[in-house]
């Protein structure tokens, strides 16, 4: 047992820009990534371990033959519960929603989608379409889908570095151009569509959209405020969201900060800014801005040294 570093799988999307490649150090035979699945046992995209004796095998086969380095709170779920992600947005994401977990395993045979977004960065006047304005109904929703109108319904928020939002299944979304975000969300890739902008795909097709469930599954009374979860915890650490899928804080690492992980839950942790190590049982860990270690449950007190800003996440 000791501190894993883990490779992410890359994605690049459309949309995606070139800054987790030049200042995230993520590798990729493509110039563009748009995301970086930095803690991820989902089979299209699963992360790998980078050192020590599990170096070069992933994470998601790790956790199937050591299942109590996830901790006894994620027993309560069938899977690895959550997927972290940073995400680079060149251009305008679509417009989407995730259904909750009761209609996606109706419907679709998996798991729905809650999730929180941190902003790492962002470019002068960037921000983010999260809920509507003011409370819709399901007809005016359709109506702005049908004549091209929906982001005068949508709530635009313009965002700093530093802010949190926690998006809950049902809530209309889109991250805008100009932002790097860390996500933590469910272990689900399952996204409806209902907004593109008339944008073509790779191949010069329409990109597909899913109108009447993504319909369906909105909350067209949701508006979300940025850093509405928010808690000052002291030492550093502010909390940023807490579901029942993860409790997600910000660390900020000024000298030193001890991590007590105990058999509970595994802890994740990315590093947005800085840099520093990590200290275990007398050997260290480099950690630079980029890089995300799984600290699996019951490694005990593990101690961060330097100056960096840690997004953590744990069930």
């Amino acid at each position: 047992m000791y501190p894993m570093k883990l490779k992410a799988a890359t994605k690049d999307y459309v949309w995606g820009g070139i800054k987790l490649k030049e200042f995230y150090a993520k590798s990729s035979l493509s110039d563009i990534i748009a995301e970086s699945w930095e803690v991820s046992c989902h089979p299209d995209g699963p992360s790998v371990i980078e050192n020590g004796q599990y170096e070069g095998i992933t994470l998601a086969e790790v956790l199937d033959a050591n299942p109590r380095y996830k901790g006894v709170n994620s027993e309560k779920f069938p899977f690895f519960p959550i997927l972290v992600k940073l995400i680079d947005a060149k251009t305008n994401l679509s417009v989407q929603v995730h259904p909750d977990d009761e209609y996606a395993l109706r419907n679709e045979g998996q798991f729905g989608k809650t999730e929180m977004w941190y902003i790492v960065e962002r470019e002068e006047g960037a921000g983010v379409y999260c809920g509507f304005k003011k409370p819709v109904t399901k007809e005016q929703l359709r109506k702005a889908l049908e004549d091209g109108t929906i982001t005068d319904l949508l709530n635009f928020v313009a965002v700093e570095k530093g802010d949190c939002l926690f998006i809950p299944s049902g809530t209309v979304h889109a991250i805008c151009g100009g932002c790097v975000i860390c996500e933590i969300q469910q272990n689900s890739s399952l996204t409806y569509r209902l907004y593109d902008y008339g944008r073509l795909d790779k191949n010069g097709k329409p990109r597909q959209l899913h109108i009447d469930k993504a319909v369906e599954v909105t909350d067209t009374s949701k508006v979300v405020t940025p850093n509405s979860e928010t808690k000052q915890l002291g030492n550093g650490v502010t909390r940023l969201a807490e579901c029942k899928y993860f409790t997600t804080d910000k660390v900020v690492v000024n000298g030193e900060h001890v991590f007590s992980v105990d058999d509970d839950s595994f802890l994740t942790a990315t590093c947005v800014d800085g840099a520093g190590e990590f200290l275990y049982n007398g050997k260290r860990y480099a950690v630079n801005t980029g890089d995300t270690y799984f600290l699996p449950a019951g490694i005990g007190e593990v101690k961060a040294e330097g100056d960096m800003e840690l997004i953590t996440a744990r069930v």
